[in-house]
């Protein structure tokens, strides 16, 4: 009698009992030669039956239940005994890749299953394609490359095929804004690309934002003669005294000039008493010295410096109404931030720098400058310190196109008015000595003297022989 083989190793000594059940039972009868036991396997996934000898020779069926999940794992009776062992490897194998693949699913039949390809899949070179046929392949055109920043536009004109007339109106244009800049001046930014400090790739669209912005910050240059209460000589004596509490409290010049632009600013909108003065001033320092300082002093600092007028509810108050009227928009252009960039062009001198400091603070101390951009008091202030340092020559190239594209004619009105001021009696007090110091080389000194020395002179201010669109007066 054949022996079994078993799929399921567990189940093996079960079966192998029942063997020997039906041995023995066998013994005394005869057996038959061809009543050999088979059972039929059908993978079809319909239920298989069992075929097993009995007393009357007829094969008795047995139901098997499907396994739908884990495939078709019923015993089979292999009637060949040569080979036994090699199927009985190959069902253990079997076996045991069923168990590491409970879905049923073995290598073999993945391998057999078609893979998608992807649409770029690369083509075998054992299967011969015609040509036409992989002309014919739903290949993606290739991507367009973007055109160079070095691409002339006469180039791009001739790829496109714009028609004459459109390109004749495009040139024209074109020359039209290169007719604008008609002076020479160097690529300073480029030495500071190395620096992440200056951002100098991003310079000139700061710049550019700046001075879309400083018209729309400016305060009404006539707000003093619509009140009423107010007068300008009561504005010089805050602006003043607001000096020097910036000065006490050891402020950048950043926070000073934000703060003047925010009590302008107010005052162009809402009419202020004459008691309230000093606390609109308090509270605009307050606000600026928020905005721009790192470390801004405690509100007991402010309320103290009032002496006694003001106490910190009424200051934080007057904060919040400020705010509020102005919007809470503090998006100013500072001047200092034009005098830096056009300093890059008087090569960072300290001396011309530091004069220009004194005479662009100026230009928020005296109440004839509301109104002006700061980008034109800055080219301004640069103009007469190079001026007074005796420098050739006094306006080129570079500095027309770093304080915004100033020619002379442009700064003639507020050179004159800065001149004005320094020709004239001292009118604030705390300011000039502010600059009187060693700190700011003495600067209102010797900007007074030199003004009355020029003004007896008769010297014309704006030096012509001395100015040229150029790089150097050599060229």
């Amino acid at each position: 009698m054949s022996q079994a083989i078993i799929n399921n190793e567990n189940d093996y000594k079960l079966a192998r009992s029942k063997l020997q059940q039906e041995k023995q039972s066998s013994q005394s009868q005869q057996p038959q030669p061809n009543s050999i036991p088979t059972i039929a396997s059908q993978e079809s996934g319909s239920s298989s039956s069992v075929s097993q000898p009995t007393r009357d020779s007829e094969p008795q069926t047995i139901a098997v239940p499907q396994r739908q999940y884990l495939g078709d794992v019923s015993n089979q009776y292999i009637t060949v005994e040569d080979q036994q062992s090699s199927t009985q490897s190959q069902t253990i194998q079997t076996n045991l890749i069923k168990r590491k693949q409970p879905l049923g699913v073995s290598q073999q039949q993945q391998q057999q299953q078609p893979q998608q390809q992807h649409l770029l899949h690369k083509i075998p070179k054992s299967i011969p394609i015609a040509s036409d046929t992989i002309a014919n392949l739903a290949v993606p055109a290739r991507i367009p490359q973007k055109r160079q920043a070095t691409e002339s536009s006469t180039n791009l004109v001739e790829k496109l095929k714009i028609p004459d007339a459109v390109a004749a109106d495009n040139v024209d244009n074109i020359n039209k804004k290169t007719r604008l800049i008609d002076y020479e001046w160097q690529d300073l930014d480029e030495d500071e690309l190395d620096d992440p400090l200056m951002a100098s790739e991003y310079a000139n669209d700061i710049f550019t934002y700046f001075a879309d912005l400083e018209s729309r910050m400016l305060p009404d240059p006539q707000y003093l003669y619509k009140q009423k209460h107010l007068k300008p000589k009561m504005r010089s004596i805050l602006v003043d005294w607001l000096v020097e509490m910036h000065l006490k409290f050891r402020l950048l010049p950043e926070t000073l000039f934000l703060a003047i632009n925010i009590m302008d600013r107010f005052m162009s909108i809402e009419i202020v008493q004459i008691d309230k003065l000093q606390l609109l001033a308090t509270a605009s320092l307050f606000i600026a010295a928020k905005y721009e300082e790192v470390f801004s002093p405690s509100i007991k600092n402010y309320a103290y410096f009032t002496d006694g007028a003001y106490v910190e509810e009424e200051i934080l108050q007057a904060e919040k109404y400020v705010l509020t009227i102005l919007n809470f928009d503090l998006n100013y252009p500072n001047p200092m931030n034009f005098l830096r960039r056009i300093s890059k062009a008087d090569e960072y001198d300290v001396q011309s720098r530091t004069l220009g400091k004194y005479l662009l603070e100026i230009t928020i101390i005296d109440h004839k400058f509301i109104g002006m951009k700061p980008s034109l008091c800055c080219a301004s202030a640069m103009y007469l310190a190079r001026l007074i340092m005796e420098k050739t020559p006094v306006w080129n190239g570079n500095l027309i196109h770093y304080s915004g594209g100033y020619r002379l004619l442009d700064l003639k009105p507020c050179v004159e008015l800065i001149f004005q001021y320094l020709i004239s009696p001292v009118e604030h007090d705390e300011f000039f000595k502010k600059y009187a110091t060693k700190k700011f080389m003495k600067a209102s000194i010797l900007c007074r003297s030199w003004a009355k020395k020029f003004y007896a002179e008769g010297k014309s201010l704006m030096y012509e022989s001395k100015s040229t669109h150029r790089i150097s007066m050599e060229q």
